[in-house]
């Protein structure tokens, strides 16, 4: 039998009730929760046999006090799944959140242990009070829990936390992203930027909100932060390991740190210590400094002086200079400034 109600006003249907609890036929009827949910909508069409619906024209789904709002959608009543299409805007007071997407899938729970999953796709946007937001092209959340997965163009304001990614997951106090463009951290106070990176997270005692307990980041890894002295400090390296318990951030594999006054530091590994902002250089290390071309053209300029005037070269002259061996001479090696950076460190270093 199919019922078809076709109103030009608001119009509510219990049809699409749902026993969204419904345990084994063993159980005591007292144990047993139902939960009510409604379909309204202009256009309505039921099949009562099947538990199939379509709704067209200013459809509205609630459960439990969450809504979504659409122009039309179609599901089925019995497997506790609706998909809801064009200008969909959805709210979950009890999670005070929101959603905003181009369509949207809501799945019932049948075990019972979230308020259900909702798939978002197309300009997706979920808000959580009181500033959490994540965009994305996808979004998969289960309603009730922090559990979320997102896909392209990921961009969100999570926590005390900035992340943009290709894609993004989090389960539990686990999370996980890829291609990861910018992951800001508003407490530790750094930025970071890897090919994949992972990492768990815990709730802080006093504020309540997320944070950082330890992250591995792999390949292409980009590390920046402010130093003691106030400037920009850049590491870059194959893989970055975070730890709070220990406070350091330890760089490894091709380690280059630049500071933004043009410094900079090769090793192999990298240990940023989080409380000073100081960094430890491991293996094969070298401390490039810098010097003003001003200070070397007066030299220049001295010497060039000297030697018009007839006076024999001195010992030590740059000449001698040049064909001393490196292993002879201790002190750390003079270069002009950016002479030791990549184009994109020096157009890091002018910002």
């Amino acid at each position: 039998m199919i019922i078809e109600k076709r109103l030009r006003r608001f119009c509510a249907v219990t049809a699409f009730c749902l026993i969204c609890a419904a345990l084994p036929a063993a159980a005591a009827p007292a144990e047993t929760v139902k939960r009510q949910n409604t379909l309204s909508a202009d256009d309505i069409q039921y099949n009562v046999n099947t538990g199939d619906a379509r709704a067209k024209g200013r459809v509205v789904i609630t459960r439990d006090g969450s809504v979504l709002k659409g122009d039309e959608a179609e599901g089925n009543t019995e497997k506790e799944v609706m998909t809801i299409r064009g200008n969909v805007d959805g709210s979950f007071p009890g999670q005070q959140a929101t959603l905003k997407s181009e369509s949207a899938t809501w799945t019932g729970d049948k075990t019972k242990k979230t308020d259900g999953v909702v798939e978002a796709f197309g300009k997706v946007l979920l808000t959580r009070a009181p500033k959490d937001r994540l965009n994305a092209d996808y979004v998969l959340w289960e309603i009730g829990t922090e559990n979320y997965k997102a896909r392209g163009n990921v961009d969100g304001i999570l926590d005390n936390r900035i992340l943009k990614a290709a894609e993004a997951t989090r389960t539990g106090d686990k999370f996980w992203a890829r291609d990861v463009r910018r992951y800001e951290d508003l407490v530790q106070k750094f930025v970071l930027s890897s090919k994949t990176m992972e990492g768990r997270l815990a709730k802080d005692a006093k504020s309540g909100q997320d944070t950082l307990q330890e992250m591995v980041a792999d390949q292409n890894v980009v590390f920046d932060y402010v130093d003691k002295d106030g400037l920009k400090t850049r590491v870059t390296g194959d893989k970055a390991v975070y730890s709070k318990a220990r406070g350091t951030i330890v760089v490894s594999g091709n380690t280059k740190a630049v500071r933004s006054d043009g410094k900079t530091v090769t090793a192999d590994t990298m240990v940023v210590h989080e409380d000073t902002r100081n960094i430890e250089a491991k293996g094969n290390s070298k401390i490039v400094f810098v010097v003003e071309e001003k200070a070397k053209k007066e030299e220049d300029a001295k010497n060039t002086g000297t030697a018009k005037a007839g006076a024999p070269a001195k010992k030590g002259s740059p000449s001698a200079a040049e064909t001393k061996p490196a292993s002879e001479d201790k002190k750390p090696a003079a270069e002009t400034k950016n002479s030791q950076l990549t184009d994109e460190e020096k157009n890091w270093v002018e910002k």
